[in-house]
């Protein structure tokens, strides 16, 4: 990325330039992929056909969040992989990726659990699987602070009263990952003045992250319930999204 950072574009078209480059990565690996029948990106949302054989459709966020890239911070990449249709219920793994200090994948799927692979020395090595074992004391919680509503605020105070403590990078890869290897925690992105629906996409970032957690052992939740339950196949519906270990949340 330090070629784009020191290329003398403006902060918008770098981040338009990296985008660009790391979605053109993703598309052109995919490709290569014979099961893969296409797959659509968060920004562009449209859907490309690359085979009509294939039988996964992916879903994927090229940069978790591209504000990051300047003050060099890690980043991530996320992804759904869908069979037939692209809602919960087709979802038949996901992952997401980092970048930054480490270069880390973690993968889930129900027969495999959560499992993740680090780079070393030029491939990536299996290491143990992530599941959530503990409540953990990690609260990452999304959303300007004035404009929470006074329920949420309450629920975070809550939090901090019990000892947990603020970690909040503004990628939900980053914060799901600090969360996966701390072995517990909790991430909430509520409603607020500005995204009065939640500002998480349902296809591209609650349902990929929501399955990953659950396979970890946790739970993942809206103001409806369970977020595999929503059957929407919108592409463009957005979610409340609370993640959390299972059995040891109350509120």
């Amino acid at each position: 990325m330090s070629k784009f950072l020191e290329s003398g574009l403006t902060d918008i078209q770098m981040r338009e330039s990296v985008h660009a480059y790391c979605s053109e990565v993703i598309q052109r690996e995919f490709k290569k992929v014979k099961s893969v029948h296409g797959f659509i990106g968060k920004y562009k949302k449209e859907y490309t056909t690359i085979n009509e054989a294939g039988k996964y459709k992916i879903s994927y966020i090229a940069i978790d969040n591209l504000d990051l890239l300047d003050v060099n911070f890690s980043l991530g990449s996320i992804f759904g992989i869908y069979e037939g249709q692209m809602d919960a219920f087709h979802l038949k793994a996901a992952m997401y990726i980092t970048y930054g200090p480490t270069f880390q994948l973690v993968f889930a799927s129900k027969t495999e659990g959560v499992i993740y692979f680090s780079f070393e020395n030029g491939e990536f090595i299996e290491q143990d699987p992530l599941t959530l074992e503990k409540q953990g004391k990690i609260n990452s919680t999304a959303g300007l602070v004035p404009e929470w509503s006074d329920a949420h605020r309450a629920l975070v105070d809550s939090f901090f009263n019990k000892g947990y403590r603020l970690r909040f990078s503004d990628s939900l890869s980053l914060d799901t990952h600090q969360i996966l290897f701390k072995k517990g925690g909790i991430y909430s992105s509520p409603a607020t003045k500005s995204f009065p629906e939640g500002k998480l996409e349902t296809i591209f970032e609650a349902f990929p992250i929501s399955y990953i957690i659950e396979q970890a052992g946790g739970r993942a939740i809206s103001e409806k319930g369970r977020i595999l339950d929503i059957t929407s196949t919108d592409i463009n519906q957005k979610h409340l999204y609370i993640s959390v270990l299972k059995l040891k949340f109350k509120q």
